[in-house]
């Protein structure tokens, strides 16, 4: 593997694929994730089925993707709420402050649950996830997720004793989540 190219799998085969890169070295990525809860209760979150065409299509995981250059953790975290599930997004737990070290040169500081994935060298990417409350009846994109429901909270760590039903990084916010609970 070369710097900005990583190994995955596509299509029922392993391919090397870009990943992103500055002066020969591969970048971490930044990827939001969501907590997606229906109300102020908490009792019930969001799981779906991941269905894009790799390695671990068919398993659960919560919303997330990349974090697009020009956006705001929330408008990121926002937008891919909306796109693969069609719920609205209302409220996030914990949202960035915004602080100017000079006029016209904002910073954000905010303080997600991080989760860090492709440390053994596979696509490096950073992970911020962040609670919200969204509305709306979840529904699937073809090729991207499926089978979105609201699983009560007290199901999930059952859920989770099955670490092979789960994506990695959807698994280690979870697991994370629900010891800080």
């Amino acid at each position: 593997m070369t710097a900005g190219r990583h190994r995955t799998w596509v299509d029922g085969r392993w391919a090397e694929v870009p990943v992103a890169s500055m002066g020969g070295e591969s970048l971490v990525v930044p990827v939001v994730a969501a907590l997606v809860f229906p109300d102020d209760r908490r009792d019930r979150i969001l799981l779906q089925r991941r269905d894009k065409r790799d390695a671990v299509r068919g398993r659960r995981e919560i919303p997330m993707g990349r974090w697009r250059a020009g956006e705001t953790p929330e408008e990121a975290l926002t937008r891919e709420v909306e796109e693969e599930t069609g719920l609205r997004v209302v409220a996030v737990e914990a949202p960035a402050v915004r602080h100017e070290a000079a006029p016209g040169r904002p910073f954000l500081a905010l303080e997600p649950l991080t989760v860090t994935v492709g440390v053994a060298g596979a696509y490096p990417a950073l992970h911020l996830c962040f609670a919200c409350i969204a509305e709306g009846e979840p529904r699937a994109l073809e090729g991207e997720t499926a089978d979105p429901e609201w699983v009560p909270v007290a199901r999930l760590a059952g859920l989770l004793s099955s670490p092979e039903e789960f994506t990695g990084p959807a698994l280690a916010i979870l697991r994370t989540w629900l010891a800080r609970r």
